[in-house]
């Protein structure tokens, strides 16, 4: 990182942000063209959860590549200024790299929902029909590095 004054490397501030972001923006690659899709999302055991639809265009990357990067950011305000140089913005962001692959153990998969349904209600235990688990796709995104940024605003 260009600006280390504005890193941040604390695991626990990290997944704290993890925890705070309402949306995860995943980046994959195409036959090296850029992809990047936002995505709702659960973190547990060193892993983002993603839900998806078994099938599309995000689906095929995966299987073709499985490196993935992902950018959650929280705290975003806008700052104004006088002069247009001077305008900022304010945010915590963290960005990182991981192996993604769609789990296949029936068990994990609702381990992964879980997390997903934790993640924006805040219960950790839901009850799930059997034919929507069936028909939905969970992608389990391991992660193997990740750093932070704060602005300096």
């Amino acid at each position: 990182m260009r600006r280390h004054e504005q890193e941040i490397t604390d695991r626990k501030a990290l997944e704290e942000i993890l925890r705070r972001a309402l949306v995860c923006r995943i980046g994959l690659s195409d036959a090296n063209r850029p992809y990047v899709v936002p995505v709702c999302f659960g973190y547990a055991n060193d892993c983002i959860y993603v839900h998806s639809s078994p099938f599309g265009h995000k689906m095929d990357i995966i299987k073709n590549n499985c490196a993935v990067c992902f950018e959650l950011d929280v705290d975003v305000e806008l700052v104004k200024a006088e002069t247009a140089c001077k305008w900022s913005v304010k945010y915590l962001s963290v960005i990182g790299f991981g192996k993604a692959s769609v789990v296949r153990d029936p068990q994990e998969k609702v381990r992964g929902l879980n997390a997903i349904m934790e993640h924006y209600s805040g219960s950790a235990s839901h009850d799930y029909e059997p034919r929507p688990v069936d028909a939905a796709a969970v992608i389990r995104i391991e992660i193997q590095s990740m750093t932070g940024k704060r602005s300096k605003s």
